[in-house]
């Protein structure tokens, strides 16, 4: 049975590019707290300087070069107050391995073990969009849009702004489902069953069933035949011998 966490914390990275083995490193980290399902205003939020220069396709989607970043600390001089603020919660991520991926390399770099020995798990929201959305889009910008979650302030992306919009995406997502464990009711307290042999069955009158009729028989000549609940009439016993 799924573990409920109390405490949650949406997270998002930029980084230099997109490949660890190219030498890319993290630029930023944005966290949003969620505690008891409601966003509180705790957040964490800090530019790295990743001592390399930035690829021009990463600079274009959140528009920071190596010269915006120089003058930033370094992620060695920022990691302790970072794990400070996810200790003890589930780290919530859109596409978590990208992102872990990133974290758990820079953690490696200073002498400290992966992202997971100082958080309580991680959980991706890219696989549970899939699940909740087969065939169609599951990008952030998409899933804003179909959950109704307003991102006309993200015109880049940055860390700090993508987890807000990712705490509130994954509230959405998971909304009326936060546990399905039933262990816990106290089935006496619950109230009795009805007598289904009591229950009052009213059934169409000879009108009502012509009407009704009349009804399917429309619908089957506007979709050419294609009605998909027909009842075939069942031949009688006569009939068939």
């Amino acid at each position: 049975m799924s573990k409920t966490y109390n405490r949650q914390v949406a997270l998002d990275t930029e980084t230099t590019g997109m490949s660890i083995e190219a030498g890319n490193r993290l630029i930023s980290i944005g966290c949003v707290e969620i505690v008891g399902r409601t966003i509180t205003k705790r957040t964490f939020y800090q530019l790295i300087n990743p001592e390399r220069e930035v690829e021009e396709g990463a600079a274009k989607v959140h528009g920071y070069t190596w010269d915006k970043l120089k003058g930033k600390p370094y992620f060695v001089d920022i990691v302790d107050d970072f794990l400070a603020f996810i200790k003890g919660s589930q780290l919530i991520i859109h596409n978590a391995s990208f992102d872990v991926a990133y974290l758990n390399m820079e953690l490696e770099r200073i002498g400290k073990g992966p992202v997971t020995n100082y958080c309580e798990g991680v959980l991706d929201t890219l696989p549970l969009a899939k699940s909740l959305r087969p065939g169609q889009r599951v990008s952030l910008d998409a899933l804003c849009s179909a959950y109704g979650v307003n991102n006309t302030d993200r015109t880049l992306h940055g860390a700090l702004i993508d987890a807000k919009l990712l705490a509130q995406v994954y509230l959405a997502m998971t909304r009326g489902q936060e546990s399905l464990d039933i262990s816990s009711v106290d089935m006496k307290s619950l109230p009795p069953m009805p007598d289904v042999s009591l229950l009052r069955v009213v059934k169409a009158s000879k009108e009502e069933e012509e009407i009704h009729q009349k009804t399917l028989q429309a619908i089957d000549k506007e979709s050419k035949g294609n009605l998909v609940w027909k009842v075939e009439e069942v031949p009688s016993q006569e009939s068939v011998n």
